[in-house]
């Protein structure tokens, strides 16, 4: 690990901390698989600013990994990681965003459907149901479980 960077656990997180989280992914297979047990472990290295815990059913760390400019509007790219499943987070460096630039992009991810767009796009691959029946079931939870998506504002 880098000089200056240390572990660190959920609770010593701020709001707007550069971190880079180690975490265990799901894993799918379409093959019989002759590997061992432990080969399941998909690990995941995912880097950004700590948005916060959001999720009622299970809570997720939200880094936001991206911001694009497009014209007058901002776009977030997310990662929504369930905390069962990390494994380390490592604080790369404090107060790396402002809180009021971390709580303009989450206000995106809180006040879905009112100031944001969903990518439907990325639904409908990971669904095997209509697209409709998704769209009406969607919520922040849904879209958490989505672990990698966007939000763009709308004007």
């Amino acid at each position: 690990m880098a000089s200056g960077k240390r572990l660190v656990s959920i609770e010593e997180l701020e709001v707007g901390d550069l971190i880079e989280v180690r975490w265990l992914d799901a894993s799918e297979a379409k093959m019989s698989l002759s590997v061992p047990e432990r080969e399941f472990d998909t690990p995941v290295r995912s880097i950004g600013v700590f948005g916060g815990l959001r999720g009622s059913r299970a809570k997720h760390i939200i880094i936001i990994k991206e911001e694009f400019t497009i014209g007058d509007a901002k776009e977030y790219h997310y990662n929504a990681i369930p905390l069962g499943m990390v494994d380390r987070i490592v604080l790369a460096r404090r107060r790396f965003w402002k809180k009021r630039d971390v709580k303009r992009a989450m206000r995106l991810l809180d006040g879905l459907g009112e100031r944001a767009e969903v990518d439907v796009r990325k639904m409908a691959r990971r669904s095997p149901r209509g697209l409709a029946e998704d769209l009406l079931k969607l919520s922040l939870d849904g879209l958490l479980a989505l672990r990698d998506f966007c939000l763009k504002e709308v004007r």
